[in-house]
């Protein structure tokens, strides 16, 4: 995807599905498994196009989950436009995919361990601090979500899971935002040990002991989950930096 936000979402007419589906496509990345949205990058004259689709998943997935998180990947896109580091945000393509500006750029799951500059992560510290100032927290922070370009800018893409606070939050929301922007902190930071190769231990000592609470509970029920549909995974171990 190309270039960060630095207009209004409310700058861009609505876009209809045949008017993007008529531009080239030059790029198609299927989801990693049929619940997952597709990517489809199309050309465009003023930069490419990079759409985010649930409309090819089966009928229940589309019309529940895919929804759903189209709806609040896009709300949480209007809650942080114009800010450094994400991709520019085109607008809703019907019920079922939203568009993006494309970044050409590559994801950090393809680096290996501690093959990144550490001035990378101080860049997505500061991302994800404005993030969290504009009342957005990302939630599920993955690897494949960061984003690190040929001219070393770095980018946060894929605002599906992302919980946005609201101009009147009550208290409820607010200790939810608070436990969730912390949960991301500590997502980084552990990014931040295995990439870089910095000393994790700091990552662990500076989280807070209810989100490494938290963190170990949901890698055991992941592991759970992995053993009953057959995935191959040791159980997990209290290195937390790891995946």
């Amino acid at each position: 995807m190309s270039g960060p936000a630095e207009t209004s979402t409310s700058s861009y007419p609505p876009l209809r599905p045949a008017e993007v589906h008529a531009l080239p496509l030059v790029r198609r990345l299927p989801g990693r498994n049929r619940t997952k949205a597709e990517l489809l990058v199309y050309r465009r004259a003023e930069g490419d196009l990079a759409l985010k689709s649930y409309s090819d998943c089966p009928w229940p997935i589309r019309n529940t989950l895919g929804r759903l998180l189209i709806r609040r990947e896009a709300r949480a896109y209007t809650a942080v436009a114009g800010l450094t580091g994400l991709p520019r945000f085109l607008g809703r393509v019907g019920p079922f995919a939203l568009a993006v500006e494309w970044i050409d750029a590559r994801p950090l799951s393809e680096f290996a361990d501690g093959d990144v500059e550490p001035e990378r992560f101080d860049k997505l510290e500061r991302i994800l601090a404005e993030l969290h100032g504009r009342g957005v927290a990302l939630v599920d922070l993955h690897y494949r979500d960061l984003l690190i370009a040929a001219d070393s800018s770095v980018h946060i893409v894929d605002l599906a899971m992302a919980y946005v606070l609201g101009k009147r939050p009550g208290r409820v929301r607010r200790r939810l935002f608070d436990h969730f922007r912390a949960a991301d902190r500590f997502a980084l930071a552990r990014l931040r040990a295995r990439f870089t190769g910095e000393d994790p231990a700091a990552a662990i000592e500076a989280a807070d002991p209810r989100v490494l609470t938290w963190h170990r509970r949901a890698r055991r029920i992941k592991w759970r989950w992995d053993r009953l549909r057959g995935a191959t995974r040791l159980p997990p171990v209290d290195d937390h930096w790891r995946f």
